[in-house]
């Protein structure tokens, strides 16, 4: 099995995560595919960048799947960073290979096969999502047969769908966010995404909360920095989290069928 993961952020951002002790989201992205696919070949490429080498549309097809990862970039944001890659992913729909995104790989198919991306009203979620419930969609759509209740995952966004594209179903939800999954059909493929972060281990959020401490507290998701040292350790501790979080083949088990869906 051959699968390209997307960067979504440009080098200079995720080499100054990597520089505090954070890890890159496609290296998170390799990590994950080495537990869930260890004889994939994995490829990586990084539209966020200027000087960067993208494949063909043939050489696209080559590949059984797309992964796209998250990123700290903003829908909105006219930027290269921004426009490469929704001209990426519209590369990428067309070449009708099957593509999975986390969270910004999410916003980014939903605006290019149509749809739209803005500002929760509700504000940034962060840490432990709410609980998430499949819709009637949902519940029979084959990358969520292991969920047979309400689950948590590890999130991170500020950005939600607020319009979705022709040619799509949403699969889940919570009381965050309307759009917590989804499916599209655009063009020649097909997406499956989540607004969460599947791949994501516990110290990856423990890292990003005390990492963007000063930016959550201006933002005011934290109202000092008392609560995001209490938040982080409440985190890192683990004790009081629900296992589908601390769980890794739990949290991932959405990714899992998406890649056993790719075999067939």
């Amino acid at each position: 099995m051959r699968l390209l993961v997307v960067e979504g952020n440009q080098k200079e951002t995720w080499t100054a995560r990597e520089s505090c002790g954070g890890v890159a989201y496609h290296k998170r992205f390799k990590s994950m595919l080495k537990i869930l696919q260890p004889d994939a070949e994995v490829e990586v490429v990084f539209p966020a960048d200027e000087d960067t080498s993208l494949p063909s549309a043939d050489q696209l097809k080559t590949f059984d799947g797309v992964l796209w990862t998250g990123s700290s970039l903003y829908i909105k944001d006219p930027s290269p960073a921004v426009t490469r890659q929704l001209a990426f992913a519209a590369d990428v729909f067309e070449s009708g290979v099957p593509i999975y995104g986390s969270c910004w790989g999410l916003q980014i198919a939903t605006v290019v096969a149509g749809g739209e991306v803005a500002a929760n009203p509700k504000g940034r979620e962060i840490g432990i999502t709410g609980p998430i419930e499949l819709t009637e969609a949902g519940t029979k759509y084959p990358c969520f047969q292991g969920r047979k209740e309400k689950f948590n995952a590890l999130c991170i966004h500020l950005d939600e769908v607020v319009k979705l594209p022709e040619n799509s179903v949403v699969l889940a939800r919570n009381d965050h966010s309307e759009v917590q999954a989804i499916t599209i059909r655009y063009k020649n493929s097909e997406f499956f995404g989540v607004q969460y972060h599947p791949e994501f281990l516990v110290s990856d959020m423990v890292f990003i909360v005390r990492h963007l401490s000063e930016f959550l507290i201006a933002e005011g998701v934290f109202g000092s920095e008392k609560m995001v040292a209490d938040f982080a350790l409440k985190l890192e501790k683990q004790s009081s989290l629900p296992d589908c979080v601390t769980n890794y083949q739990l949290h991932t088990q959405e990714v899992k069928y998406w890649l056993n869906r790719l075999k067939k």
